[in-house]
């Protein structure tokens, strides 16, 4: 009975030995896979490069003050009511408790004041502040308090890529003109564009695209949801789909995969589909500690056309070796032939 409870014991630490050792291969032959052949999370996605000039249209999420200045009342006397309450940047979303959506409705509001205090409930920065202004009375029962203000912005851009329903465009955020800062948007439009010529960039002078937008509801090709550090983005139409039926689709490159040297652009700046020839001189990081390429322009057809890069071609898809690494973003003012590029991994996280 011994013997056999001893053979039993062997053969059951041979079958122990036996499953930890078949365990230990496994894993390690997993181990192996996976550094053998990593998966990018993006090397399955696809996109299609888009290129097309659309007309922008986007909200401020807010009315934002612009600057202050000074207004003259009924007796000629000259003052500044909103100087030092009111800031550049600052973005008004409530008059004396009333939300205000347009430009229009807040110079209404104040004009038709009666004189009565004025309260504003503003978003400066991240915080929530309430600022309370004197008007002054300019004219017979019509008063005002000294601000420059915007509720809209609208131009021309290009669009980069479109998957599924889902676009991006431009390749750099939408900046106020005159505060320099990021635009809160509170949603938009993008419109067919008419092109109807190119103002040639020389050195000193950054050439742009010319185009008309009509700015009518069967003109709307898409919806802006989002503006941020990298582009615009939101959903197309099907109508703006249907007409990518014959593009090619691409898979997205990743930041290693992009190399100095040969490129190409995709653009509809001639008026039809058409790849140009550029060549990436440098990929380095820029003073945000973001990584991003210098290009040159080295296409002659290109050249004569635009001289370059314009204003109105930010977004436009660039190419290197069938993958879509990334989009135009900026000019240089003195050689319009060179500008910078964002990597497409930036755009689409």
């Amino acid at each position: 009975m011994k013997k056999y409870r001893r053979i039993l014991r062997i053969i059951l630490a041979i079958n122990i030995a036996f499953i930890i050792t078949v365990a230990g291969l496994e894993y390690r032959s997993s181990q192996k896979e996976k550094v053998i052949s990593p998966v990018s999370a993006d090397a399955t996605k696809t996109v299609i490069p888009v290129g097309k000039t659309v007309g922008i249209y986007v909200n401020t999420k807010g009315i934002l003050v612009i600057d202050t200045g000074e207004v003259t009342d009924l007796y000629g006397n000259t003052t500044e009511p909103a100087k030092n309450k009111l800031i550049k940047g600052d973005y008004i979303v409530k008059l004396n408790g009333e939300k205000v959506k347009t430009k229009k409705q807040l110079i209404d509001a104040i004009t038709e004041c009666d004189g009565e205090t004025l309260t504003f409930e503003v978003k400066r920065n991240s915080d929530n502040v309430e600022v309370k202004v004197e008007p002054v009375e300019t004219g017979l029962d019509t008063y005002k308090i000294g601000i420059w203000v915007r509720d809209d912005l609208q131009g021309l851009g290009t669009v980069t890529y479109v998957k599924g329903n889902e676009f991006g465009a431009l390749g750099h955020s939408i900046t106020d003109s005159d505060t320099g800062e990021l635009l809160k948007v509170s949603g938009g439009k993008i419109y067919m564009a008419d092109i109807y010529g190119v103002e040639k960039g020389i050195s000193g002078t950054p050439g742009e695209i010319e185009g008309m937008i009509t700015y009518d509801t069967e003109n709307i090709v898409g919806d802006i949801t989002g503006n941020k550090t990298y582009g615009i983005f939101g959903n197309v139409s099907d109508e703006f789909k249907d007409s990518l039926s014959t593009d090619e689709v691409m898979p997205l490159s990743s930041f290693d995969e992009v190399k100095e040297g040969h490129a190409q652009i995709k653009t509809y700046i001639s008026g039809e589909k058409k790849m140009y020839d550029i060549e990436i001189v440098d990929i380095h990081k820029n003073a945000n500690g973001d990584k991003e390429m210098e290009i040159e322009v080295t296409d002659d057809e290109l050249i004569k056309l635009t001289g370059g890069i314009v204003q109105g071609m930010s977004g436009s898809p660039i190419i290197q070796n069938g993958k879509l690494i990334g989009a135009v973003t900026h000019v240089f003012v003195n050689d319009p032939t060179r500008g910078y590029g964002i990597f497409i991994d930036k755009m689409i996280k």
